[in-house]
Parts: structure tokens; sequence; C-alpha cells
């Protein structure tokens, strides 16, 4: 925080409480002043921070009445994929990032396994394919299809996968993911997702194939995820052997 500027704290602050909900749409917010006060800093700075939220279009002030929420932030933050994030769900992620985080179920049937699903598991007749899309502040960013064998999972449909994790029912199963093997590719989205995901058609998406393991190393996912590039970022270790040299 030392190395942010006071305005822009406010500016986060603020953005923040309008994202959680704290601050609606029409909500007037504080005065200069008030925010001043109970700040511990100069009205000076705290209007420099209002002047900049109104040029992104966040707040808008009516003379003589006071500043006022307009919208709701653009998403500020990336969601950070790679090492240490991977066994997290996409929604605690998200949430972690201070964002509102929500699920659509697409899809969810009982099918058979076939090409790199049925690669991933060659023993079982029947996996369960959940085709699911992640919104960050009601905005699409993610799409899902992951699978995981019915030879293990076999109540799954009555679980809310909507509303719930899939990690959690995995881990209320005794198999949630523990350890996790993902390669990155860039692709365009296929067609029929096209307008759920409001994405133009030829808008290249970061695609990630994830292969869950659990405790005793046993495959037990296997997730086909788009992300909407502009709002991921992704890190990753690398060895590189230099003997040749």
């Amino acid at each position: 925080m030392a190395s942010t500027k006071i305005y822009q704290q406010l500016m986060d602050s603020i953005r923040k409480k309008i994202v959680s909900g704290e601050l609606k749409v029409g909500d007037k917010i504080e005065s200069e002043r008030s925010m001043s006060e109970k700040y511990g800093i100069n009205r000076m700075t705290v209007r420099n921070a209002l002047k900049h939220l109104e040029e992104e279009g966040v707040l808008v002030s009516m003379r003589g009445s006071g500043t006022y929420v307009k919208a709701v932030p653009n998403i500020e933050e990336k969601i950070g994929l790679g090492s240490e994030n991977e066994i997290l769900s996409l929604s605690m992620q998200i949430r972690q990032k201070g964002m509102k985080s929500s699920r659509v179920v697409i899809s969810m049937e009982r099918i058979d396994p076939e090409g790199v699903v049925k690669d991933a598991f060659p023993k079982e007749e029947k996996v369960f394919e959940i085709i699911r899309m992640s919104l960050i502040n009601d905005h699409p960013y993610a799409l899902q299809k992951a699978y995981i064998p019915c030879s293990i999972f076999s109540d799954a449909k009555r679980f809310d996968f909507e509303n719930g994790s899939l990690y959690d029912y995995m881990q209320d199963k005794g198999y949630r993911p523990m350890t996790m093997v993902s390669y990155l590719r860039i692709e365009v989205l296929p067609e029929e997702y096209l307008g759920i995901m409001c994405s133009e058609k030829k808008k290249k998406f970061l695609l990630f194939d994830y292969y869950g393991f659990d405790k005793d190393h046993k495959l037990v996912e296997y997730t086909v995820s788009y992300h909407h590039a502009d709002y991921t970022q992704f890190t990753f270790d690398a060895q590189i052997n230099l003997s040749g040299l």
C-alpha cells in the first residue's frame, strides 16, 4: 500500500464498495469533507480521487446535490492462473480479488467418453460432462467443460453446481484434486458459445487443459477452460538446461 498514492487507495476503496454492493448505482456517496475527516486526508486528495472516478464513468457529480454512483466499475483486477492458484476453484480466485463471482450451468449429462476425454479416462464407461460459464461482476469471463468419472461421482446430478463449487463436491466424496497439471493453448471459442460469452467470432481465448489428481495420484478431473485473455494473467516455472551450451 505504501507504493500506492493515497488518492488511488481511496479510489480502490470506493470501487470495492460498489462491486461488493455496499454502494449501489444511484447511491449518494460521502461528501469530500466527510471522507477527509474520516480518513485523515486533505480534501484535495479526496477531490482528486473522485475526479478520476468521474473520468472513468463510475461516479457522477451533480452541482448543488453531491456525487452519486453512476456505474459498476469495469474489471480492474486480472485473475491469476498458474502454480499457486490452480488448486483453488475459479470462483474462489475471483472472490479473493474482491469481485463478484457467479456461475451459470449450461448443461450437465452422462456421456460416453471420446477423444481426449477417453484418453484421460480409458477405463470409464461413462463420465459426467459439466459445462458452466463463470462471470465476474455479471460479465462473462470463462467457459469450463469439466469431465469427472461416473464410477466415483455417481450422484453428481444431485449437487447444485451453479451455486456450489465442483471442488467442494469432490472433497465431500473424498477425491478432491491435490495435484494439478495444466497445458496452455491459444484458441478461438467454439461457435455455439459465442453468444453467451459475448465474444466476437475470431477473438482469441486462453485455453487451459487441466488434469486433476487426488491424494493417491488418481486422475479424477479433466477440464477444458476458455478464459477471456483481457481479464487473465498466469504464472509459470521454467527450468532451463544449460549443460549443452
